[in-house]
């Protein structure tokens, strides 16, 4: 079969995980079942769904709706039976209440297990009773192994239930000249718009996940711009047009 994995990226790794997917839905077709990958950050989830060989064939899925990190889904029709998400959810829970265990301490604790990244979904840290989510295939020597997060011992239990930290937003208003990516940039994160277009060039902006150097990239209602060291911002709806063309836009920032 052609190899069509260079239409979409060069990058080793990408193709690699392209050629999975596309392996993944050939065992699925030939098996009738369905069938799920690891876990994938978003930008690699945008990768998989922008390949049109792939369209009507998965789907993403990280075990609640708003998930960051997702399986693939692979089926072939509606008839497949589907025995869940392979997935399990822990709470872990520190002996200590006034306990404070991080994103970064949950990930170094289980990392430090030898666990791939691949194999572990969204981390919630909720103070001194975390939860993250695991492929169901490890979960069993999660619970023997994980006995300390940072240094704090914890316990761990399965739950069904997310608990999802608070997450504060700002909706704002803002006035820009075009839809640019850089213009967008510089109104969301307080930046001049020629600092914004040099943060651009150097790659420290992505936009739906994936690295973006072009300042005149035009966005879009929905689009997900991040720049590192200032934050995340959804780009909402463009409310008005100003008597000197400007353009009213909405912007929903992480604060």
């Amino acid at each position: 079969m052609q190899d069509f994995t260079e239409k979409y990226t060069h990058d080793k790794d990408n193709r690699l995980l392209l050629r999975h997917i596309n392996d993944l839905i050939r065992l699925s077709q030939k098996e009738y079942s369905v069938t799920y990958s690891a876990f994938l950050d978003p930008a690699q989830q945008a990768l998989v769904l922008s390949v049109e060989e792939f369209r009507g064939s998965i789907s993403m899925d990280g075990g609640y709706e708003d998930a960051e990190r997702r399986l693939c889904r692979i089926r072939t029709d509606e008839y497949n039976t589907d025995s869940g998400l392979p997935v399990v959810l822990f709470t872990a829970r520190a002996g200590m209440k006034d306990a404070l265990l991080s994103h970064r301490d949950v990930l170094g604790s289980l990392m430090g297990l030898g666990i791939r990244r691949e194999m572990i979904g969204d981390i919630l840290p909720d103070g001194s009773q975390p939860q993250f989510f695991c492929l169901s295939e490890i979960a069993g020597f999660i619970e023997l192994n994980l006995t300390k997060i940072g240094r704090q011992s914890v316990t761990l239990t399965r739950s069904s239930t997310v608990n999802l930290p608070e997450q504060a937003y700002e909706n704002k208003t803002v006035n820009v000249s075009s839809l640019r990516l850089d213009s967008v940039c510089a109104e969301a994160f307080g930046l001049s718009r020629t600092k914004a277009a040099e943060c651009i060039r150097k790659g420290l902006a992505a936009l739906n996940w994936i690295v973006c150097t072009d300042p005149s990239h035009e966005v879009k209602s929905g689009d997900k711009i991040s720049l590192r060291g200032k934050g995340k911002a959804e780009v909402g709806d463009v409310s008005g047009i100003s008597k000197k063309g400007r353009l009213f836009l909405e912007i929903r920032k992480k604060i």
